[in-house]
């Protein structure tokens, strides 16, 4: 199967790619659906499941998961999530081309050989998009808006830091870095797909 994971900065339009991506493609996509499953599964609320991941709760769990959490109910809750999210993901990566955002992915899936992008683009861009998605009510000022960008990345390498040997955001750990800076992302998806119909090609061929 075609796998592609989009590994993303906040705010730097990664899950517009990821999308776009899957249309041009014929793909299909995975995002919030992920959480959504886990939740399916495990007869937990979605929002727990999703705000568990989030807020980095699973930030002191090895990947060792030999060990014994007897003493602690919610630890074994934490661990099961990731379990059943990692189950989950190579469930899809054996079932059909797709693409997935975020959620690891890139590293959970290496065994599998996707296509792994990584987006990013400058601050002064990722305040001013994200700006322009906030609903009403989400008047963040620039200043407060970089702190919640920067503290969510943080979550996101911290996440990637579960996994020996990743870097998230290096671009030695990625086949694509894409900086959106400046950029019409729906203009520049058609490249990035021939990109990976490229790349996925030359992997047949090796």
């Amino acid at each position: 199967m075609n796998i592609i994971t989009i590994s993303r900065e906040f705010g730097s339009g990664g899950r517009e790619i990821g999308k776009r991506m899957a249309d041009i493609l014929g793909y299909a996509y995975y995002d919030k659906e992920i959480e959504i499953e886990v939740a399916k599964r495990m007869n937990m609320d979605v929002g727990y499941v999703s705000q568990a991941i989030d807020r980095g709760v699973l930030m002191n769990i090895p990947l060792h998961f030999g060990m014994t959490f007897a003493d602690s109910y919610a630890m074994k809750q934490q661990v099961g999530i990731l379990v059943e999210k990692q189950r989950i993901l190579k469930e899809i990566a054996q079932t059909s081309h797709c693409v997935i955002v975020g959620r690891a992915a890139d590293v959970i899936l290496t065994e599998y050989q996707p296509f792994k992008i990584f987006v990013y683009a400058d601050m002064a861009y990722k305040i001013s998009r994200c700006q322009g998605y906030a609903e009403a009510g989400e008047n963040l000022s620039p200043s407060e808006m970089e702190k919640a960008i920067r503290k969510i990345d943080a979550k996101r390498s911290q996440y990637h830091g579960l996994f020996p040997g990743t870097d998230w955001g290096s671009k030695e750990q990625y086949h694509l870095c894409v900086n959106t800076t400046g950029l019409t992302i729906k203009k520049i998806v058609p490249h990035i797909a021939d990109y990976a119909r490229c790349w996925f090609e030359g992997q047949r061929e090796n």
